[in-house]
């Protein structure tokens, strides 16, 4: 299985998981993340970017993967990614760009190699 393969599969395990198990918690969390993904001012692929640069900021490698795959699904391009990463480098230094240089291109070609036909 390939690394985002991989933490997209453990990511639905441990959400249902959780929702069994803290439901308080989890449903918390969750209509807090409902409400900021909402439509507003900012497009859905805009919020996922921002969520991009964030989670390389914040070295978050199972964010990453999870808000690179809302991104390209909602419409972001594999340059958009990129350099919504790169101010995610910029507010995290050398260690974030670590996560951006080990974890991110494989995750891309996960992800496009996905919606070939």
């Amino acid at each position: 299985m390939k690394e985002l393969e991989q933490i997209l599969t453990r990511r639905a395990a441990n959400r249902e998981r959780l929702e069994k198990e803290a439901p308080d918690l989890f449903g918390g969390f969750n209509e807090l993340m409902k409400y900021y993904y909402k439509p507003g001012a900012l497009t859905r692929r805009d919020k996922e970017l921002m969520a991009v640069a964030a989670s390389v900021a914040t070295r978050c490698i199972p964010c990453l993967g999870n808000h690179l795959n809302n991104a390209i699904a909602a419409g972001a391009t594999r340059e958009q990614a990129f350099e919504a990463a790169s101010i995610g480098v910029e507010f995290g230094g050398g260690p974030s760009f670590v996560v951006v240089r080990d974890h991110m291109p494989g995750m891309l070609d996960e992800i496009f190699a996905a919606k070939q036909p």
